[in-house]
């Protein structure tokens, strides 16, 4: 039997574990928290589980909250240029639904499972002198950590971009919140987009994103509210915040971003609560494409998965899909490898796959995202949001893009394609 090492329990980490198991691996998982750790520590940038994941979860029998967690069907957009009136559609997923569960809640759910169902668990920080000596142990050893001295391991692909841009990152899990005017429960997710804001100085500083999102956590359904600004920018909550903030300073410096920019939906979080009290958090997101094998000091070779080496922009929703998708294109190329050696061509070659399959169409719908902040959106763009408005079906071909961005390329991004696809509809 072939013995597998996963260093980290994230999304890709427990997802490829689990299913290694399941084809009968000798699979261990070394995390430095604890199960209990995950539950009681600050949430982490709120994922989307889009549909085509959510099935593969169901296949891989990890959908444990399918009948707890919130659906969200599609989503509603909100475009809204300084000066101009907002441009605003809702769309329906063609492709199923989707779910959100609370990270910490699903993370420390997903380990405990797998070490129940055989699999084995190290609670234990880990060096690179620790991976050189596991690399006489292991057959082949993944890392899905990145930060700190294992990140360093893989170095920087200047040759892809992930779509990623710096930003700082605030969240909060909230009751209370209400729903859009109009509608009698959260069964969408939103996401409001802000064109560039006239700074003092006269220049223009990039907008933000607003992500509003049903999403379930340990004591029942809850919202997610989290935005993303440029460092400097109007969503960029940093500024209000010093050194080691509360979680209820936090949500304060997040709260007066929303009245000054988003009221609306300040409105709708009027009254809300945290769902716990380490239920807010603001981080920096620092984006990263890094090649895929590591070096270890003795020459041994280890395999950097998702987020390792491709930072997913949470502005897209690409998250999850990124991390699971990858995963799942791992465990095809170990199963079809037999017994033959897992050799650093073999994973270049694993992880080109995924890129190809995958990744390089999410990243490419991310900087989609990011041209409406910088006011660099194509040309073509305004014919297109003119057929979104105006035919359902657009708008559901787009909102499902969300759950498989490899089809944007069949129709949105090249203006040629784009505009043959909306001739059709007169």
């Amino acid at each position: 039997m072939r013995r597998i090492m996963i260093v980290g329990a994230g999304q890709s980490g427990l997802h490829l574990a689990h299913t290694l198991l399941d084809h009968g691996y000798d699979t261990t998982i070394v995390t430095a928290q604890s199960s209990t750790e995950i539950r009681t520590g600050r949430p982490s940038a709120t994922q989307l589980t889009m549909p085509r994941v959510l099935e593969m979860e169901r296949a891989a029998r990890l959908d444990r909250w399918r009948d707890q967690a919130p659906r969200y069907t599609g989503a509603r957009l909100s475009l809204r240029p300084q000066g101009a009136s907002p441009i605003e559609f809702t769309g329906t997923f063609t492709t199923g639904y989707g779910v959100s569960v609370d990270r910490r809640m699903k993370m420390a759910d997903w380990l405990e499972h797998f070490e129940d169902r055989g699999g084995k668990v190290t609670i234990h920080g880990v060096t690179v002198s620790d991976l050189d000596y596991f690399t006489r142990m292991y057959d082949l050893i993944i890392v899905a950590v990145g930060a700190g001295e294992l990140g360093a391991l893989f170095g920087p692909d200047p040759t892809r971009s992930g779509g990623a841009h710096e930003g700082v990152l605030t969240q909060a899990l909230l009751t209370g919140v209400a729903p859009p005017e109009g509608t009698g429960e959260q069964g969408l997710g939103e996401a409001i987009s802000l064109g560039p804001r006239e700074a003092a100085d006269g220049g223009l500083l990039p907008g933000g994103e607003v992500f509003i999102v049903p999403i379930l956590c340990a004591d029942g359904p809850a919202t997610s509210v989290f935005v993303k600004g440029r460092p400097g920018s109007a969503l960029d909550c940093g500024p209000d915040i010093g050194g080691r903030a509360t979680e209820q300073e936090i949500l304060d410096a997040l709260m007066g971003r929303l009245r000054e920019h988003v009221p609306d939906v300040a409105a709708r979080c009027e009254g809300a609560a945290l769902v716990d009290d380490r239920a807010a958090s603001i981080d920096r997101i620092v984006p990263q494409v890094r090649r895929p094998v590591g070096v270890l000091p003795s020459g041994g070779r280890v395999l950097g998965m998702a987020d390792v080496v491709l930072s997913s922009d949470p502005i897209s929703g690409q998250g999850w899909n990124n991390s699971t998708l990858c995963a799942d294109a791992y465990l095809h190329a170990i199963t079809y490898r037999g017994e033959a050696p897992f050799t650093e061509e073999w994973m270049e070659q694993t992880f080109d796959a995924f890129w190809e399959d995958t990744g390089r169409h999410a990243a490419v719908f991310s900087e989609m995202v990011t041209g409406f902040w910088a006011n660099s959106l194509p040309d073509h763009f305004p014919e297109l949001i003119e057929a979104v408005v105006a035919h359902p079906e657009v708008r559901d071909r787009w909102i499902t893009g969300f759950d498989r961005p490899d089809d944007y390329e069949k129709w949105m991004f090249d203006p040629a394609k784009a505009r043959a696809y909306i001739s059709r509809f007169g």
